[in-house]
């Protein structure tokens, strides 16, 4: 993946390549002809800092990250630079999607220093790893007065780097301590929640009423899970203002499908154009959702694009899915996906001035160097009837114009793609398509499902270990929590989809030794990783743009507690969950997979069960159990592994069970 080189290509006969050349990462290829003499993380830059007495310069990013570009073509392709960065540092390039873990300590380093982080992520360390100094994106004569200023410090006043050192290392240790229990009853804060939500909401435009803005599925399937629950009209509005805010939006790509990661501005109008897989992974599930609550064929119509466009853009040969797609292209933001009015008018013709009026489109660009970012502000119902069509003739008409731009905007240099395949992510995404399968009742979609439940087993496994990254049919780092936890959430959302024991079985024995690996039975929380403690084990909780491993493991052991009869890990769920309560109190919206387990807790878990002929494995729940927030679903077959189907199994007739917690009313006669 050379994509951001087409700079750096042509300077390839000036520059011999450093050892980042051979790395799996797409993104350390990308530096791989920078004059910096680049390390990957491990022992030989370690042991290099440690036999030279040099400072480690730990620089951290991602594939699809704009600034981490900038400040790439800026100073470490800059001979210069180079040259300070090499002479008193040992140079070491991380891939945060690779090695989170490292990720994690060094931008808890970053936060204490400046109260705030991103990336580029810039971290100075002793040779024995521990920070001096963090910071974020800096342009080159900043960057080369920071790297002279560290270097002397280092060579005149090594006592004072050390203190620094004990100082950000204390503040990380205390960082990373989980929340101690505080509660001793799983109290009730739904309301408190909500309140919460719209406190801080957009009226206009949907979401937090800030910028930039961010998607948050996990705040959106709050507000979901909170309406079916609790049969509040403002959670519902508000979710589904946001959805539609959101697809209208600039952050969706309104020609190729896919939303991006964050819009700059309250709007939602101007993406920070990269797309990546997590982000439309979670998306599916709750588009599909919100169109099983609401009835509306808008959010159904986006799940199946944004799933067309995972599928016909981020799949590998091999059936896995690609990470992420990069802003730039040609190395500008946003080029491939925005467009002059000549060029719209070049390709649609007569119908230009309809389609620019739909999407906001001007002859002198509605956003930046005269192009136009597609931005409709109103549905297609809406717009339809403003123009007296018929929606479905508006809409004709608005996807002939798309298609068109579609194929026209495929001979142009795309954006680059990172070609590695991560475990959590994919996991991500085969829940999201069980979840759409099921709430969609489409079947098509649970056989996309199967099929990538089917590749992930076959290519994530290395000596029969569960491992992160999968790239040119190679493995490697052991699975972090993270990665666990969005397998087994994966894995339970597929049985309850097909029905098909094997994959809660399956849900079960990765539960097993994720328990073994990750649990800390002392602090009562997950541990980040079960390799190499780097200052400190990290317990992740708060819920962002992707949710906690932790969080995701209280629900995953609270949910196969039942199935499975397992009182102990139903007690550690809520154990878990009570430290959390008083952080869910004070900002539920970094908390909100937390506060939906709060919600199943309380409402009382439903177990909704159907036994008979074999036939009805494979029919759809009615609605008002398929869509039942506090509820894990389950067809009795004659295996006897699962507890909570023993004794409900009879081929003659179709029973429905439907149990409140471990209380099971008498079944009732069933129509498949």
């Amino acid at each position: 993946m050379e994509y951001y080189l087409h700079k750096v290509i042509l300077e390839k006969q000036e520059h011999k390549t450093n050892r980042l050349i051979n790395s799996s990462s797409p993104y350390l290829r990308q530096h791989a002809y920078n004059p910096v003499d680049w390390y990957e993380w491990g022992e030989e830059a370690f042991e290099k800092a440690n036999s030279e007495n040099k400072l480690l310069l730990v620089s951290i990013g991602y594939s699809a990250c704009h600034w981490c570009h900038v400040m790439a073509h800026e100073s470490f392709e800059d001979e210069e630079t180079a040259k300070i960065m090499n002479q008193h540092f040992v140079c070491v390039k991380v891939d945060r999607e690779e090695l989170p873990d490292v990720d994690q300590i060094y931008m808890d380093a970053c936060q204490l220093v400046n109260g705030s982080g991103g990336w580029p992520l810039n971290a100075f360390a002793l040779p024995d790893k521990r920070p001096i100094h963090a910071l974020t994106y800096l342009p080159k004569p900043q960057w080369q007065k920071l790297l002279i200023n560290l270097a002397n410090l280092w060579n005149t006043n090594e006592v004072a780097a050390y203190d620094y050192a004990e100082k950000l290392s204390a503040g990380i240790v205390n960082m990373s301590l989980p929340p101690v229990n505080s509660k001793t009853t799983t109290e009730d804060y739904h309301a408190e929640v909500l309140e919460q939500f719209e406190s801080q909401y957009d009226n206009e435009y949907g979401g937090h009423d800030r910028a930039p803005k961010f998607p948050l599925p996990n705040n959106q399937w709050y507000l979901l899970q909170h309406a079916q629950l609790y049969e509040s009209d403002s959670a519902l509005k508000m979710a589904a203002h946001t959805l539609t805010q959101m697809y209208l939006g600039g952050i969706h790509d309104a020609v190729g499908g896919g939303f991006a990661r964050y819009s700059v501005d309250k709007r939602w109008f101007a993406p920070h154009f990269e797309k990546m897989l997590y982000d439309n992974a979670q998306l599916i599930g709750v588009y599909a959702y919100a169109a099983a609550l609401t009835g509306r064929a808008d959010f159904k119509e986006i799940t199946l694009k944004t799933i067309d466009f995972c599928e016909s853009e981020l799949k590998s040969k091999n059936g896995l899915m690609h990470s992420a797609y990069d802003a730039d292209s040609e190395g500008v933001e946003g080029l491939y996906y925005t467009y002059t009015y000549e060029e719209l008018n070049s390709v649609l013709g007569d119908d230009t001035v309809f389609f620019a009026q739909y999407f906001q489109c001007q002859r002198e660009g509605n956003w930046e160097e005269g192009r136009n970012i597609l931005y409709a502000i109103d549905t297609i119902e809406k717009a339809a009837a403003n123009y007296e069509m018929t929606p479905e003739l508006f809409a004709s008409m608005i996807q002939s114009c798309l298609d068109k731009l579609k194929i026209y905007r495929a001979k142009r240099v795309g954006p680059g793609l990172d070609d590695k395949c991560i475990l959590s992510w994919n996991a991500l995404y085969l829940k999201g398509l069980a979840q759409t399968g099921r709430y969609l009742k489409d079947e098509k979609t649970i056989d996309l499902a199967k099929t990538l439940a089917q590749k992930i087993e076959l290519h994530f496994y290395a000596s029969e270990q569960l491992m992160r990254i999968v790239n040119d049919e190679k493995v490697k780092i052991p699975a972090f929590l993270e990665d666990y936890a969005c397998l087994i959430d994966a894995y339970v959302e597929l049985y309850q989809s097909t029905f098909d024991e094997a994959y809660l079985l399956k849900a079960r024995t990765l539960c097993d030794t994720c328990i073994s690996a990750f649990y800390d039975i002392e602090k009562n929380f997950f541990k980040f990783s079960s390799g190499e403690q780097l200052i400190t084990a990290k317990y992740d909780t708060s819920d962002d743009v992707i949710n906690s491993g932790n969080s995701i493991m209280a629900h995953n052991i609270f949910r196969l507690s039942w199935y499975f009869d397992i009182e102990e890990w139903r007690e550690t769920a809520i154990k878990m969950l009570n430290s959390i309560l008083p952080l869910i109190d004070r900002s539920a919206p970094w908390y909100s997979n937390w506060a939906c387990l709060m919600n199943l807790v309380n409402s009382g878990m439903q177990q909704i069960i159907v036994s008979g002929p074999a036939e009805g494995k494979t029919k759809f729940l009615p609605d008002e159990y398929r869509l039942k927030a506090n509820a894990i679903l389950g067809y009795t077959g004659i295996s006897e592994d699962i507890p909570l189907f023993k004794y409900k199994h009879f081929e003659e007739q179709a029973l429905l069970y439907i149990c409140i917690n471990q209380t099971c009313m008498a079944p009732e006669p069933y129509s498949i």
